[in-house]
Parts: structure tokens; sequence; C-alpha cells
């Protein structure tokens, strides 16, 4: 009796340890289940970098456009039209913008965004405490009247042609700031915008979650969740684009041919006005010579570089303002001249020993070419570069280093990326004229170029309103920045997207620096199979 009871107790517990597991397989179904179906209507975007903070006042993210608005917004041609900006009115003397705001913009925690918070966006701006990259874009700014919680007055102490695209500015909340330092306050990390997505979660040195803003004033976004996972690494994007693991990548151009042949990818080949180049740090010597850097720029075998390195994907570069309506063709186009290069450097005293290289004064014409490591195609460029001076007499050598340990303004001559679609003003005053040098300001000069005819035709270019008469403004500028070049342009580079092939809505417009406006109307994306 003993054993048939050990016997049926034992039964009934292997029954009832069945049952839980099966109940446990079953719940695990159903959790996966759950998890595929909650995590179903989300993007994964491959983030080349992490940010160090989410003020759009303070760094310049590619997550802006969807956690932020501004009284203006640029449209799929990179126009400024209205978008928290009901009405935009501009006096006859081009002075006064009488600026009326939409009445039902509400910032991610409810609040109400009133013509206070703009006039706090600008303040905060201009006020040299914060230290804002983006002062010398109101520069101009006078004073602002409120005239009621939706209209006021915005008036320039003199014209301002690039004013309505300025106006793009993400708008911050005024309230949220209230007691708070601008540069250490917990809205930095955890922000509130009044974008079609809203901040949910930052898993540091992991990923960020954006989730869809219900309430948002425009367009509702189709897809709950934009994730940005960071992937410094762009062979590790390639790969879990691949398999699935992220939805979208900015890829590298040696990675498109084999990703275009995966079938739930589609690739998007974008323009972009993003161009890469060598910046001379003027703060060094050797680049006080303008015949100096004239040769490292005649020693670019440019047509190398597009064809070996970019694939194809891209174009010869020569000035800032290439890809703008504004470009003048007609200027130095530093096309591929050994012999040039040569002869400029003999013409300020370097003179070629039986080493290779050149010397002047007993010193070697030497420098460093710094790169971010994470930036393959930056990296191959400089080295590229680097061995090509070689055959002119120069040792050069390049640091590929993470950009936690680099200085562009410590370093000697650094691989930069630049470029914007938009108004000629916008990254050309911010990196060329000598008040923007990042060792006096928050701008983006930061090889210290100094040039006074630069800097007036920077200036002229402000405030000229005629369009003819501007463009001859900023063909002139191209034609001085040739002659004294701050930079060894190289390149333009296309931007190539690999996307998971269900994901509809997107378009393109020409691109800035890095692929940046790519995301520009991610709110509009939608999955098809979801």
């Amino acid at each position: 009796m003993k054993k048939f009871l050990v016997s049926l107790l034992g039964t009934a517990l292997l029954l009832g340890l069945m049952g839980c597991s099966k109940l446990s397989s079953e719940g695990a179904k159903q959790q996966q289940s759950a998890e595929a179906t909650s995590h179903a209507n989300e993007l994964i975007y491959a983030s080349e970098s992490e940010f160090a903070n989410l003020n759009p006042i303070l760094e310049e993210t590619n997550l802006d456009a969807l956690l932020f608005r501004g009284l203006m917004r640029f449209d799929e041609h990179n126009n400024p039209v209205n978008d928290i900006a009901e009405n935009v009115q501009i006096s006859d003397d081009l002075l006064t913008y009488t600026i009326t705001i939409k009445n039902d913009v509400k910032f991610h925690d409810g609040q109400v965004l009133t013509v206070d918070d703009v006039i706090f966006t600008i303040d905060s701006i201009l006020d040299d405490q914060n230290a804002s990259f983006l002062k010398s874009d109101f520069i101009h700014v006078k004073a602002m009247e409120k005239v009621n919680n939706s209209t006021m007055k915005l008036i320039l102490d003199e014209r301002f042609t690039p004013m309505l695209d300025k106006l793009t500015v993400p708008i911050l909340p005024k309230h949220a700031f209230e007691g708070q330092d601008m540069r250490t306050t917990t809205f930095n990390q955890e922000p509130i915008g009044a974008g079609p997505y809203m901040f949910a979660k930052w898993d540091r040195g992991t990923s960020l979650t954006l989730k869809a803003f219900p309430t948002f004033f425009g367009t509702k976004a189709s897809i709950e969740k934009v994730i940005f996972k960071f992937i410094p690494d762009s062979n590790v994007r390639a790969l879990q684009l691949k398999s699935g693991e992220v939805d979208i990548a900015l890829l590298d151009p040696n990675q498109v041919d084999e990703l275009s042949k995966v079938e739930h990818l589609k690739m998007y080949e974008v323009e972009s006005a993003d161009y890469r180049g060598i910046l001379f740090n003027m703060k060094f010597n050797l680049w006080q010579d303008v015949n100096v850097r004239k040769a490292m720029s005649f020693a670019v075998n440019r047509e190398g570089i597009v064809k070996g390195i970019l694939h194809g994907f891209g174009t010869e570069a020569y000035s800032p303002l290439q890809k703008h309506a504004y470009v003048n063709d007609s200027i130095e186009h530093y096309e591929y001249d050994l012999d040039k290069a040569k002869q400029l450097l003999e013409q300020s005293g370097w003179k070629l020993k039986d080493d290779g290289f050149r010397y002047k004064d007993g010193k070697k014409l030497s420098f460093t070419i710094t790169a971010p490591a994470t930036d393959t195609v930056r990296v191959n460029m400089a080295n590229y570069v680097a061995e090509g001076y070689k055959v002119i007499g120069a040792d050069v050598e390049v640091a590929a280093l993470d950009w936690s340990n680099i200085v562009i303004e410590d370093t000697e001559a650094f691989m930069v990326g630049w470029g914007s679609p938009y108004d000629a003003d916008h990254h050309t005053y911010s990196l060329f004229h000598s008040g923007e040098s990042s060792l006096t300001s928050a701008g983006y000069n930061y090889g210290s170029y100094a040039n006074a005819n630069v800097d007036e035709l920077l200036g002229e270019g402000r405030s000229t309103v005629n369009p003819n008469k501007r463009k001859e403004v900023y063909m002139a500028l191209q034609k001085v920045l040739a002659e004294d070049p701050p930079f060894a342009y190289f390149a333009y580079v296309d931007a190539v997207y690999g996307i998971n092939k269900n994901i509809s809505g997107v378009k393109e417009r020409i691109l800035g620096h890095h692929g940046a406006g790519f995301l520009w109307n991610v709110e509009e994306w939608k999955w098809n199979d979801r």
C-alpha cells in the first residue's frame, strides 16, 4: 500500500510537473508572442556614435527632428516653411519679423508652447554662459517683444537674409529650465520637446529609445518606437543590418554591393552636400605659408579617392558651396598636379634631400593627419593622401584615434567632414569667420582660420537681399577661399542607407554632413507588414 501510494504520488507529481512544464512552455510562447507584438512596430537605427547630450542648442544630433520642432522647418527641397509658426510677416525694411504661432502645440509634458518659450530659446542661445554653437545665427537679434501668448515681434539691428532658415531652431520649454543651469540640467539627458516623438529611456553605451507622442500637432507617428542603437564600428553596423538586428544604417561605400543583394533590404543612394578634406590648423607655422597649403591640395588624387575609396558614391570636391545654387565653377579646382605642388614647395624654400623628403631651415616637411578611428572612410582617405604626399617630399603620418582622444583644435591637420544643403550662410560663416574660432567662441572654426576679405564677404552675404547680388558675394567668397584655402577639399560623399524594404514613406532630399537629414520625416514612415 505504501509502495502504491508512493507510486501514485510519484505519478501525480510527474503529471503535475509535466503540466507545469506545458503551462510554462505555453506561457513562454505567449510571452514571446506578446513581446513580438509589442516590438513589431518599432524602428531600430544603427547610430554611428552616442551623444553627449540631447539639448539642441548645445549639440546637434540626428534626433533633433524627432524630439523637437521649430517655428520653421525644412521641407523636402530644403526650403524653410512654417511649422510651429502659423504666420510670419516681414516689415518693408526687413528688420521686424511679426510671428504668430499655432495655439495647439504642446510639449511632451502637456504644457502649451507659447511665444515665451520662443523668446527663452533665442535668449538662451545668445547667453554667453550657455556657449551655444548657434549664437552667430542670432547675433543680429536686437530685441524680442511679446504681443500675446501666440504673437511676438523679432527685431533685428540689420538685415539678415537667412533669418527664416535660422528659425528652424528647436524650441525649448522655458518652464523646464527654471532654477537650472543650461549646461548641467537633467533636461540635457531627459529632454522635453514638441516633436512627433518623446524621450523614453537612455541606456548609456547601448541605446536610446523614443516613443510616439500621441498629441503631436502635426502628422502623428505611425511607428510607435524609434530606437537608436549605438554601434561605432561600421562593420558591426553592416552585419546587424544584414541579420535584421537593426532596420536602418548608413553604410560605408565598400559595404553597399554586398548588402544590396540581401533580400530584405533596400538601398537608398542620396545626394549630399557632405564633403571630406583636410583642415589646416593655422596655429602651426607650417600652414601660415599659403604655398604649402596649395601644394597639399594639388597633390591629392581626387579621382582615385572617388573611384577607389568611395566606389563611385561621390564627386570630386573643390568648394564648400559646390552643391549650392551659388557655386562658383570657375575657381581653382586643384586638379591633381604633382609638378605644381613641387614648384610651390620649391618657391617656399622646401628643398628635396637624398632621403626623398624636403627640408627648410633644418626642419623636415612633416605633419600628422588625425582622423576618427571609427570612420573607416576618413581613415582610408587620410592614409591614401599621406602616401601620395611622399611623392612631393612630405613625410606625413596618420593618427586614427577614438573621438574621446581627439581635440580638433589641437591637431596639426584633421580629416574634416562638413557641408550643408541649406542657405549659403550655413556651415560657411561658422567655419571660416575669424570670430568663430573654437578657441574664443563655440563656433566651428577649429583651424583658427582668419582672412579679412572672407570675414567681410561672409558678413555681406548675410545682409544682401537681392538673390543675384547675393550670388555674386558667395561666388567671390569661394574665389578668396580657393586662393587662401582653409581646407584641402577631397570629395563630396553620397549617403547610402540600407533599410528594411518593408518600410515605406521615406522622402529623399539633399542631405547634410554625415548623412544628416535622412530621418527628417520619420513620423510619416510605416511598416507595410505590421
